[in-house]
């Protein structure tokens, strides 16, 4: 049987790899995420300019070809980075081009359905897959009483407060929109504001962009085991990249 000291130093230069992330900041970190997730995004110009007065109601493409909902957690130890995508949400987007200010966007994402290092995100995010074993060990840990409680807390809401027109433009030449917000999660609500790119018509949304958070900003903190030796940095990048038609009246 191999010694602990033994094990201790496999698992320190197994992890030795991951350490070049550990010491960013998180502007760095911001810089190191995948985004935009889809190679998909409408070209051209958007259509909120030329959109008639009147309220309209989106419903956002859930399935996973279609969209890409997810968050990248970096590690500030040893270990790996993580990108753990919702598999299970709804969302609706409702504005009126004459009054954005009153626009609604609410997403639900159930903690059930958060699913850790898929393979087509590792692929996606240029990270090496992760066997079965382990990410069925790190779903529990996301879901145990310390993390996102699942027993307790089942959903991560988002829920808008006001949009505003930012007068900037995205990487696609559409006009960017702040959408300020409440967003619950484990039972606690917090202020978050998401700079979103917009490319919209009379029957189809697409919008994209990154919301940044901490785990303590909801009372929690960061996974952490073997005394800090393998431990996830605190801020969460949630990355949106989704598509939505036209709801029926």
């Amino acid at each position: 049987m191999r010694s602990r000291f033994s094990l201790f130093l496999s698992a320190t230069l197994l992890g030795a790899a991951a350490l070049s992330g550990c010491g960013t900041t998180p502007t760095e970190d911001r810089e190191r995420i995948t985004f935009p997730a889809r190679g998909d995004f409408p070209g051209g110009t958007s259509g909120l300019e030329s959109l008639s007065p009147g309220t309209r109601t989106y419903a956002l493409d859930t399935d996973l070809e279609k969209s890409h909902l997810y968050v990248q957690i970096f590690t500030a130890s040893l270990g790996h980075d993580h990108v753990v995508r919702a598999t299970d949400w709804a969302g609706t987007v409702r504005f009126d081009p004459s009054n954005l200010s009153g626009c609604s966007v609410e997403v639900t994402v159930q903690v059930e359905g958060l699913d850790p290092e898929r393979d087509e995100m590792r692929d996606l995010t240029g990270q090496d897959r992760v066997p079965e074993g382990d990410r069925e060990s790190i779903r529990e840990n996301l879901r145990a009483e310390d993390q996102l409680d699942l027993a307790r807390h089942k959903t991560i809401q988002f829920t808008s407060r006001s949009c505003t027109l930012t007068g900037e433009r995205g990487e696609g030449g559409h006009p960017v929109v702040e959408v300020t917000g409440d967003m619950t999660m484990r039972g606690a609500t917090h202020e978050v504001k998401l700079p979103l790119e917009v490319a919209v018509d009379d029957q189809r949304v697409a919008a994209r962009g990154v919301l940044t958070t901490r785990h303590t900003e909801f009372g929690f903190e960061p996974y952490s085991m073997a005394a800090g030796l393998f431990k996830n940095k605190d801020e969460l990048f949630f990355v949106i990249d989704v598509r939505g038609q036209r709801a029926a009246p």
